[in-house]
């Protein structure tokens, strides 16, 4: 798989951006919609916390996961390379896994993460 054929996974912050801009001093109201939330209601609203962080902009090894954490995904590559190759020569095995890597790197993108919860 070819990274730059993956799409990307972040979203844009402009009208959020624009929204507390324009209104500093109001509060941020969480919801999650019926398919993330108990299923009581349509819309439940959220606990939130909030980071500055990275996120990898493209699907990484295991395409169900987005990847927050540079070593996460070094694990789930040096998984996934173990799979293809099995047991060669340590120095050439590091030297493929850090040659994954760094076809990674310019997909690593500084974002705020918020995290929900009921």
């Amino acid at each position: 798989m070819k990274l730059d054929e993956l799409n990307t996974i972040i979203h844009n912050t402009e009208a959020l951006r624009k929204l507390i801009l324009e209104n500093p001093d109001l509060p941020l109201l969480v919801f999650a919609g019926e398919e993330a939330n108990n299923g009581d209601y349509t819309w439940m609203s959220c606990d939130l916390y909030v980071e500055k962080g990275e996120a990898l902009d493209c699907k990484g090894p295991k395409d169900e996961r987005l990847y927050t954490e540079r070593e996460e995904l070094e694990e789930d590559v040096a998984e996934e390379l173990y799979r293809e190759v099995g047991d060669i020569p340590d120095e050439e095995y590091k030297k493929m896994l850090k040659e994954r890597m760094d076809k990674y790197e310019e997909y690593w993108t500084d974002c705020i993460i918020l995290y929900v919860t009921n």
